[in-house]
C-alpha cells in the first residue's frame, strides 16, 4: 500500500479521507504527506480533518478539486474517512 494506490482508490470510489487517516495508514506524518504531489483533482480526495476548511483539500482552488469532490463538499454530503483503521477497513472492501 502506498499513497498513489490509496489516492487512486479514493478517486475511483469518490470518497474523501483525511490527511491524518492516510498518513496514519502509511506510518508517516500528515504534514508532509502530499509533499511533491501536484494539486490535482486526483489528490483532492485527501482533505483536512479540522479547522475552517474542514473536509477541503489544503491550499487547492476550486478548479483543482475533482468536480465530484467539490460537489460533496459544497452540498455537505458524505463525511471523510477520518482515522487509519476505518480507512484500512474501507480499502479492504
Amino acid at each position: 500500500m502506498n499513497l498513489d494506490s490509496i489516492v487512486t482508490r479514493l478517486n475511483d470510489r469518490k470518497q474523501r479521507a483525511t490527511y491524518g487517516a492516510v498518513a496514519g495508514l502509511l506510518g508517516v506524518m500528515p504534514r508532509g504527506l502530499m509533499t511533491g504531489r501536484p494539486r490535482s483533482p486526483k489528490y483532492s480526495w485527501v482533505v483536512a480533518k479540522t479547522g475552517t476548511r474542514r473536509g477541503w483539500p489544503t491550499d487547492y482552488t476550486n478548479e483543482q478539486i475533482h468536480p465530484d469532490c467539490l460537489r460533496q463538499i459544497l452540498d455537505g454530503r458524505g463525511m471523510p474517512i477520518s482515522d487509519p483503521e476505518s480507512l484500512r477497513l474501507w480499502l479492504s472492501r
